[in-house]
């Protein structure tokens, strides 16, 4: 019987043979080719593959070396980062550079409690003003600054 003295370790090992397996899933419809003439499938295939090798490779390590318990996940943070990155898919074409540079880091800082309102206003003002200048008239990306398409 085999006994996980890393329960970390089996959560990673999992984690990364999920999206491993996941990679060569979606990617299974694209031509892999060879080394010499690689198809669109080839990178995707070979970073499943180095994926699941170090699932196996770390699987292995949570079954032989002793390794801390899992601990409980911090849910809030996940969550509002994540919500922050959804915000800016959203919102750039809609409302602009502008206002999603604005909301963007409010709602990143709020999964922190030790984030203080406003010190997190004048960081969000000012990242707005500098990505619209740097991307917008610096780089002259076409960003809407204030409105949708």
């Amino acid at each position: 019987m085999v006994r996980v003295k890393s329960p970390q370790d089996l959560g990673a090992a999992v984690l990364l043979l999920v999206i491993g397996v996941g990679g060569l899933w979606f990617g299974r419809e694209y031509e892999a080719g060879t080394a010499a003439a690689m198809g669109p499938g080839y990178m995707p295939m070979l970073l499943s593959l180095a994926l699941i090798f170090f699932a196996a490779v770390i699987a292995f390590r949570a079954v032989t070396i002793n390794g801390p318990a899992l601990t409980p996940t911090a849910w809030r943070p996940l969550i509002l980062v994540l919500a922050s990155i959804l915000c800016f898919a959203l919102l750039i074409r809609t409302v602009g550079l502008l206002a999603t540079a604005f909301v963007v880091p409010i709602v990143a800082a709020a999964a922190s409690p030790e984030s203080r309102r406003w010190e997190t206003l004048i960081l969000s003002a000012f990242l707005s003003v500098f990505c619209v200048l740097v991307f917008v008239y610096g780089l002259g990306q076409a960003i809407p600054v204030f409105g949708g398409d």
